[in-house]
């Protein structure tokens, strides 16, 4: 997404990031369109080159305003909803419900209610709530959220497979929740896996498409079930930190495809497409978050405040993430011994960033850089110490446009009622 001139400053197709941060002000996200498609593009190809067919079900929750729903769903694939208001957005926009999925958990009935009747394909993570549906209507097609025992993550807390987990349900319910939802009437049946985030491993993709072809086997193989896709989840990772390798797609749903070619023949499941729902992958590297620094603290350690905090961008609070950081007009090839860690201005301890950063002459003013910033950043945002939220921006080809407004004060006190700011 990003190049750098000979000054060191930063730019997305020859537009200037510094030049965006002075007539948007800070903080600001930047997508870029381009590299979304791109992204598209890349999982395509890695897929057509070894099925016949496949399902891609983008995350909405990774990245949800509505212009970038727009651009993934003018590519052509699917979405995968967790919420009511994602799936309205979802079916709004466009994307296509019969080639959609809804995967809640722990639903209320009016969340069932709105996903049932929306047509989106509907993924249930418990096989207690068959039962749940079943008192709303029954629907013509239903998947469910398998846990397989195991799981895998960038990091503990985005591991969503394995005993620890509150997603799916125990395999060893399987064969119980398929029975009943066929002699329920359910016609038409998909099946789901997802073990966890941020993978960068190709060979772990294969491994757990055979624990759920071993689970479909043991459970559901002589239920007279055709499956009409078998979803291995999400969890397509991209590298954060420099050390970490690009995940090689072509490799990996190459050992994913030898197993559907050896499982699928000797099954009587039909011939089910693959489907995965990636969030990450497609959005992260297509944001920037444009943060300037507030202040530079000599304390015990060295600090460079930003306006960018965990309000603005969670993931290094809560996971204690890293994101690459840079100061546009930085010679970043120059050596130096001068070490800082990056905080924001919540009053909370761990607004910080993981790892002391190498910087020259950091000042207040300077412009920052946060890269990979494009998935699970605005999305988890918050008006922690009352900060209102920042903008978003779209940068098209040469075109760019603000496509969330910046939140004011009064945006953020709007629904507290017989109350005006003096």
């Amino acid at each position: 997404m990003l190049n750098r001139d000979s000054n060191h400053h930063y730019d997305c197709n020859g537009i200037k990031l510094k030049d965006l941060a002075e007539q948007y002000g800070t903080p600001l996200y930047v997508y870029s369109a381009d590299q979304i498609r791109n992204n598209i593009s890349l999982l395509k190809e890695a897929l057509e080159e070894n099925f016949e067919s496949y399902r891609i079900q983008y995350a909405v929750k990774a990245n949800t305003n509505p212009h970038i729903l727009n651009i993934v769903k003018e590519t052509g694939i699917g979405a995968d909803c967790s919420s009511p208001l994602e799936l309205r957005l979802a079916k709004q926009v466009g994307f296509p419900m019969d080639r959609s999925t809804y995967t809640g958990n722990y639903e209320s009935p009016e969340d069932l209610t709105r996903a049932l009747e929306s047509g989106i394909n509907l993924n249930l993570d418990d096989y207690h709530r068959i039962d749940d549906l079943l008192k709303i209507g029954v629907p013509e097609f239903v998947s469910f959220r398998i846990n397989p025992g195991i799981g895998r993550g960038g990091f503990e807390q985005i591991v969503t497979g394995g005993a620890d987990a509150k997603f799916g349900f125990p395999y060893e319910k399987t064969r119980e929740a398929y029975k009943k939802a066929k002699e329920a009437g359910v016609k038409r049946f998909g099946i789901h896996m997802m073990t966890g985030s941020n993978i960068l491993e190709p060979f772990y993709f294969a491994e757990i498409t055979q624990k759920l072809f071993t689970i479909i086997e043991n459970s559901i193989n002589d239920l007279g079930i055709e499956l009409e896709f078998i979803n291995i989840g999400g969890g397509l990772g991209v590298p954060y930190t420099p050390e970490e390798a690009t995940l090689n797609l072509k490799q990996a749903f190459k050992m994913v495809s030898e197993v559907f070619k050896q499982q699928i023949p000797r099954l009587n499941i039909g011939n089910p497409e693959i489907a995965l729902e990636p969030g990450r992958f497609l959005m992260a590297n297509a944001g920037v978050l444009l943060s300037s620094i507030t202040h530079v603290k000599h304390s015990y350690r060295n600090y460079i405040g930003i306006d960018g905090g965990m309000s603005t961008l969670l993931r290094p609070a809560m996971y204690k993430a890293y994101h690459e950081v840079n100061i546009d007009g930085e010679d970043q090839t120059q050596k130096t011994d001068s070490k800082y860690l990056i905080c924001g201005q919540i009053c909370e301890n761990s607004d910080i960033h993981p790892m002391e950063r190498s910087f020259h002459n950091p000042k207040a003013g300077n412009l920052i850089i946060v890269e990979n910033a494009g998935a699970y950043g605005f999305t988890m945002s918050s008006n922690y110490n009352n900060r209102p939220r920042p903008a978003e921006l779209l940068i098209d080809g040469k075109e760019h446009k603000i496509i969330r407004i910046r939140e004011t004060e009064e945006h953020v006190l709007k629904n507290v009622p017989d109350f005006e700011l003096a």
